[in-house]
């Protein structure tokens, strides 16, 4: 299995979470200024580089601005499968009422498994 990257190029920013977010997956910037899971009917504002704790600050990507972050599987994908939305701000390989947002570069082996996207289709 190929091992993470680092996120060379990825502009980090820092939010401040809602709830509990975990590493790889979507959030969307809420009217309060905090952050809370995005569902699948859009890419959301970001995805959490690192895990986040309820009420704390952690590190965000822009959804926005392209290249590879982690991403946070709800099924099994291979390298090249284009990624899509899912729910609980999740990534997946089907298109079925979901949003395209990049392809997968490190292919996850199940619901739950970091890989990784490279973002923009």
């Amino acid at each position: 299995m190929a091992e993470m990257a680092t996120y060379i190029g990825i502009e980090p920013r820092t939010v401040t979470a809602n709830a509990a977010v975990s590493r790889g997956q979507r959030v969307t910037l809420n009217s309060s200024g905090t952050v809370d899971v995005q569902d699948n009917t859009a890419a959301g504002d970001y995805v959490a580089i690192t895990d986040i704790e309820a009420g704390k600050v952690g590190e965000v990507a822009s959804m926005s601005g392209g290249g590879k972050v982690p991403a946070l599987a709800s099924e099994a994908t291979n390298v090249g499968d284009l990624a899509y939305t899912a729910t609980t701000g999740r990534f997946s390989k089907t298109s079925t009422s979901n949003v395209a947002v990049g392809r997968w570069v490190l292919a996850a082996s199940g619901a739950g498994v970091l890989g990784e996207v490279e973002l923009g289709v």
